[in-house]
């Protein structure tokens, strides 16, 4: 019994209220973990976050190295600081050269995100024009978008290539392979493959038709901007620069007493001597460079492409629309190797 009734005020005491008296202090807990330590400070020289105190030099080289990012969001934004400092320069120029900043940035002409791709090609135009360097590069990445599997890639690169033909037409044509190599991807993008003879008949009776383009992006979308950019390339290649009748008239006035005197001058061509075949070369007439618009006719004639090219445009002309419209500007284009 004792023990019974002990237990039952033990029970009790556990509900049981504890009533504090005013004034009295409420006692300690037995389990409190004791705060009062304090830990060593840590003191920094610069604990700015704001970028305005940071060295322009060095943020433009970070931006730069993170151009080449896994992050996609981070090269745009890399990307997108580049193209700001490029338009902004002033007369201190540039931290790195354009040649550097295009070397950097041209492999992501072939970004699989589409901002990245547009933010590429803004930074190319934000550029000097005469400061990018050779296009050997750039053109070569262009053609390999061209052939992309990605339509979307596809029309981005044929943008990419009409900006080199509006900006840098010359420099293109300088390139190796810059004529030749560029009209074979167009000829294999178009499926412009007839076997043409020399008296310009299609052989054995066949020939490929133009490949048309009907996808997500527009139906004929694809194919009429690469009738578009070819044209273009055409009339750019198979037209001679425009010749001043009084030139010569004055520079004999200049150079008087000389007299014929550009026979002892270097030449201006990349290799003037090259129809001597000193060395025995192969010839690699696809990789050669055309300096001459009368050259990159002579070419285009002696490889067929001038037949190949007119009846590809007839077929195409044969689709109505804007198809046809393109295919009438590569018509006009090839006129001018015909008249040459």
């Amino acid at each position: 019994m004792g023990s019974s009734a002990k237990k039952k005020r033990e029970k009790k005491s556990d509900f049981k209220k504890t009533k504090l008296k005013v004034g009295k202090a409420r006692p300690k807990n037995t389990n409190a973990t004791d705060t009062s330590l304090a830990a060593k400070s840590i003191i920094l020289k610069q604990q700015s976050l704001s970028e305005t105190s940071r060295d322009a030099t060095a943020l433009f080289h970070h931006n730069l190295s993170l151009v080449s990012s896994s992050n996609a969001k981070q090269r745009e934004n890399a990307l997108q600081y580049l193209t700001t400092a490029c338009v902004t320069a002033g007369k201190e120029g540039l931290p790195q050269s354009a040649g550097a900043i295009v070397a950097k940035a041209q492999p992501y002409l072939l970004d699989g995100d589409k901002n990245v791709r547009q933010q590429v090609l803004k930074l190319l135009k934000a550029l000097p024009a005469g400061e990018i360097g050779p296009l050997d590069q750039i053109l070569l990445y262009t053609k390999a978008g061209m052939v992309h599997l990605a339509d979307d890639i596809k029309l981005f690169s044929l943008d990419v290539m009409d900006w080199l033909l509006h900006t840098n037409a010359e420099a293109v044509m300088a390139c190796p392979g810059g004529w030749m190599k560029t009209l074979r991807t167009f000829q294999n993008l178009l499926s412009w493959h007839g076997g043409q003879m020399a008296n310009g008949a299609v052989a054995n009776g066949k020939w490929s038709a133009t490949k048309t383009a009907s996808n997500k992006l527009g139906s004929n979308k694809l194919l009429v901007h690469q009738l578009g950019t070819l044209a273009n390339l055409l009339a750019i290649g198979l037209t001679a620069p425009p010749v001043d009748p009084l030139a010569a008239a004055k520079r004999a006035a200049q150079r008087f007493p000389l007299h014929q005197l550009d026979a002892h001058l270097v030449s201006k061509k990349s290799n003037p001597f090259a129809y001597l075949n000193l060395f025995g070369a192969v010839r690699d007439v696809e990789s050669e460079v055309y300096d001459d618009a009368d050259e990159r006719i002579a070419v285009f004639r002696e490889l067929g492409l001038l037949e190949t090219f007119s009846e590809g445009a007839r077929e195409a002309k044969k689709e109505a629309g804007e198809v046809g419209r393109a295919a009438s500007g590569v018509e006009k284009a090839l006129r001018l190797a015909e008249v040459g």
